[in-house]
This record gives structure tokens, C-alpha cells and sequence, in this order.
């Protein structure tokens, strides 16, 4: 029996829909490959410069933190429920929920199933009101594409080195989701660029949001990331966003005056 069909079959005594491969494996076996991990256990240092490792348990809640969204996004592309969510993550054999059960035994079973359901309620709201790539090629298509236009377009002065610095951080962000929606905190996005989060937020403000290079579709909450779409930008010496027909195709349409 080939390994994936074995995982899948896993969630029928729970009454649960099929999930992807990969999706299967998160749940099962947890963040494997440390895909989730960038940027969840070091913090940017007081000097502003330089990288420190920051507290196991801040770390591990951070990275875990990240695992449970991924999950919460694949049941609701799955068509699935918060319920079913919520079995996924606290079924004990599941290496995927285990921050979810860390929780419940920390601060006790209420205090998880709100924060799982405060969870699926950001996965759910931006999968319903997104679409997906037609391949994971595509997906990568499109990112390719992103980070040309990135590496390509000129940034000039320091504001403009320290926005290309940012959007290199949105970049490995969107291609550890598999696409150009993800999510990021201002703490991990300043550690990943290496700047402090009050530089960052100028350079949200006054080059990338204006510019559309970004959108914050969903501001975030303590640990919990915001949710962005990492877009093309304005053609050099235009007023409007350029628009080749690779990007029609990915997970949300910008819209116009946004």
C-alpha cells in the first residue's frame, strides 16, 4: 500500500475528509523538514544588527504556532470544519497538533479550543475569500516571477535598500506557504530583514503599501502573524500596477484602490 494512501485511511475512524499528501504529513508527523521554523528562534538583538537566539519556549510556541495555521488552512481549503479541525490537532497521536495540546495541559482545554478556533476563524475567512494557484508549479511560477520583478526593479537610497530587504523576508515567508498569501509577524519579519520593527513599519507605509508590493489582508495578534499578499508592484515610471497574465492566476485578485 503506498505510504500516503496508509496516512490518509488514518483519518477515517474519525470521520474525516481526505487530505493532500502533504497536508497529511504535517498533521501526522509535524514540521519535518523545520519548513515552519524560519525565523521562530532567534530575535533581532538590541543593537538592531545582529541575530540572537531567543528562549526555547518563546521559539517553540512561535514555530508551533506556525504549524497549527498551516494545518487550519488546509482543512478549510479541504472544504473541512472547525470540529474537524479541532480533532485533527488534539488527537494525541498527531505530532501536527502538538502546540494546540501544549496549550490545553498549560492553561486548560477552554483556553485551546479558543485558540484553535480563533485560528481556523483567520484560516477560514482568507481560503473563503482567496484562490489557489492551479498547480504547486504554478505557485512557483509565480513566485519566480515575483522575485525577478523584486531583484530587478531599482531601490534607490537607503529606504529603498531597506524595502528590498523586506520583501526578500515577504518572499521566503510566501515560498515556505507555497504561495504569494502567508503570514508574518512585524517580530519576525524585522529579524528576517534585520532592521528594527520601527524602520519596518516605515517602510510598510511609506514605500511597499503605497508602491503595492504588499497588503495586509488580516492584521495579526500577539504571537499570531498577520496575513499578507505579496504582489507586483508598480511598474517603474507608471501609475498602475503591472499586470502580465502569470499573475491572474494567483490566490488573491488585488483589487483595484486597495
Amino acid at each position: 500500500m503506498p505510504h500516503h494512501t496508509h496516512q490518509t485511511n488514518q483519518f477515517a475512524p474519525l470521520g474525516l475528509f481526505q487530505l493532500s499528501p502533504a497536508a497529511a504529513d504535517l498533521v501526522l508527523l509535524g514540521d519535518l523538514t523545520g519548513r515552519y521554523a524560519a525565523g521562530s528562534y532567534t530575535r533581532l538583538a538590541s543593537d538592531g544588527r545582529t541575530v540572537s537566539l531567543r528562549a526555547d519556549r518563546q521559539g517553540a510556541a512561535d514555530h508551533g504556532h506556525r504549524i497549527t495555521a498551516a494545518i487550519a488552512c488546509h482543512v478549510a481549503r479541504a472544504g473541512g470544519t472547525a470540529d474537524q479541525l479541532t480533532q485533527l490537532l488534539l488527537h494525541p497521536e498527531h505530532e501536527g497538533g502538538r502546540h494546540a495540546r501544549s496549550i490545553a495541559l498549560r492553561s486548560g482545554e477552554a483556553r485551546a479550543l479558543n485558540y484553535i478556533h480563533r485560528v481556523w476563524n483567520s484560516a477560514a475567512a482568507v481560503v473563503s475569500s482567496t484562490r489557489v494557484p492551479g498547480s504547486r508549479h504554478e505557485a512557483y511560477e509565480v513566485l519566480a516571477a515575483l522575485r525577478d520583478r523584486i531583484e530587478t526593479t531599482p531601490w534607490r537610497g537607503e529606504r529603498g535598500r531597506t524595502a528590498l530587504r523586506v520583501l526578500r523576508a515577504h518572499l521566503n515567508f510566501a515560498e515556505t506557504a507555497g504561495g504569494p498569501l502567508h503570514h508574518a509577524s512585524e517580530r519576525q519579519t524585522a529579524e528576517e530583514a534585520g532592521i528594527s520593527r520601527t524602520t519596518l513599519r516605515a517602510v510598510y507605509e511609506l514605500v511597499l503599501k503605497p508602491r503595492g508590493w504588499l497588503r495586509r489582508l488580516r492584521v495579526g495578534h500577539g504571537r499570531e502573524g498577520s496575513t499578507w499578499y505579496l504582489n507586483q508592484g508598480i511598474a517603474s515610471g507608471h501609475g498602475a500596477p503591472a499586470s502580465p497574465s502569470r499573475f491572474r492566476t494567483t490566490q488573491y485578485p488585488p483589487q483595484p484602490g486597495t
